[in-house]
């Protein structure tokens, strides 16, 4: 028999604050937070084929602009990046600790993989379809909001995905014999 379990407050905040950055930001393709493990990781799907020194010069602009990022917020921030290459579809997950995220990271992070991969980068969306700008600023409060509080139990490990303009959360529940 499935176990259920009643989501509380905590629970919601954690879910929410997926489902806003997915709808934010339309080039993360899933989200997991795994908290007891205190880890995130953000996947984005590149298309076509990544050349060896895009992948360089990009490792080399993401490490200098992280250390600029800590530079300026004196936040230490360790993100691990890696490449997943199959076939034409290209993988490329950046971890990092859930309990050091903030919007101004992920706007960072999106904003340096959207410009060094402009035409190979995999965004949700039809091309003609835009959100608002006050979508857009409604959605950065509401992240803001959710990553300065508490989001979720230490027992929380969440995966979200798009999947043909839909949002999906799941609960990664491991089960123990």
């Amino acid at each position: 028999m499935a176990k259920m379990k009643q989501q509380t407050k905590q629970d919601a905040y954690t879910t929410n604050l997926l489902i806003s950055l997915l709808v934010r930001f339309p080039e993360i393709m899933s989200i997991n937070f795994d908290m007891p493990q205190d880890s995130a990781k953000f996947t984005f799907i590149l298309a076509g084929i990544v050349k060896k020194e895009d992948v360089t010069n990009f490792r080399l602009v993401f490490k200098d602009s992280l250390s600029a990022y800590q530079e300026l917020t004196e936040e230490y921030l360790e993100v691990k990046h890696k490449l997943r290459r199959s076939g034409k579809v290209n993988l490329l997950e950046l971890y990092c600790r859930t309990s050091a995220l903030s919007l101004e990271w992920i706007q960072l992070i999106c904003g340096i993989i959207s410009g060094h991969f402009p035409t190979i980068l995999v965004r949700d969306g039809d091309e003609g379809e835009s959100i608002h700008e006050e979508e857009l600023i409604r959605q950065e409060e509401i992240i803001a909001y959710l990553l300065s509080h508490n989001t979720g139990t230490q027992k929380d490990n969440l995966i979200a995905f798009r999947e043909s303009g839909k949002v999906f959360v799941y609960d990664m529940i491991k089960n123990t014999v």
